[in-house]
């Protein structure tokens, strides 16, 4: 099983069908299937937010089925009516929005009950990357183009006034992104391999001592 863990369905069947299960769900997932499990034991009416075709939260909605899924405060005027609504969060959403739509459903609803499963490393490197892009002109963040926890800390970099870029290896930086450029800075995705962003930031460094 993957680290974003799998829907129960999928788990049910490779049990009957006697397969060998290695379960590599990360524990912070876990956490979040067990926390809306709580949530719905207690009567709530459970509140997923994140992307709906995200593999992690698709597990979490299989876990309480009948679960509502959104994703910015928008979404909330359209949900249905009701008097106790539970909310988790996808492990790598954003902090910022997590907050903000928590802040919409506490003024919809009567009683809300929110649980921050956000991941605590997910959640410090959004924070390192809004702090250092005040302080760089480029930043290049390393990981998968699929994740979206590194895909939003370009994202983060680019709206704290850094021109980004999200590559996954260091055959993809170009000389030209630094020209001109006195500071550059680096960041990564919680899944990105040390020795990957090593070979970046030598990179990086080699780029540096080229002549303009």
């Amino acid at each position: 099983m993957r680290a974003h863990g799998l829907p129960v369905g999928v788990f049910e069947e490779a049990q009957r069908k006697g397969l060998e299960i290695i379960d590599a769900t990360c524990p912070m997932v876990t956490k979040i299937h067990v926390q809306a499990e709580k949530l719905k034991a207690d009567g709530y009416k459970i509140i997923v937010i994140g992307d709906p075709a995200h593999p992690e939260v698709k597990g979490t909605l299989s876990h309480v089925p009948g679960a509502w899924c959104i994703q910015k405060v928008e979404d909330v005027e359209g949900l249905p009516r009701s008097s106790r609504v539970g909310v988790v969060v996808q492990s790598t959403w954003s902090g910022h929005q997590f907050t903000e739509i928590v802040k919409a459903l506490a003024a919809k609803y009567y009683e809300v009950r929110a649980v921050n499963t956000i991941c605590t490393d997910t959640h410090n490197r959004q924070k390192e990357a809004s702090r250092l892009a005040h302080d760089v002109e480029v930043m290049v963040v390393v990981g998968g183009k699929t994740s979206a926890n590194t895909k939003h800390l370009a994202d983060l970099s680019e709206s704290h006034g850094a021109r980004s870029y999200h590559i996954e290896d260091a055959s993809e930086l170009r000389p030209e992104w630094f020209e001109g450029v006195h500071v550059a800075g680096l960041m990564s995705g919680a899944s990105t391999p040390g020795w990957l962003v090593d070979q970046v930031e030598s990179r990086m460094e080699e780029l540096s001592r080229q002549p303009a």
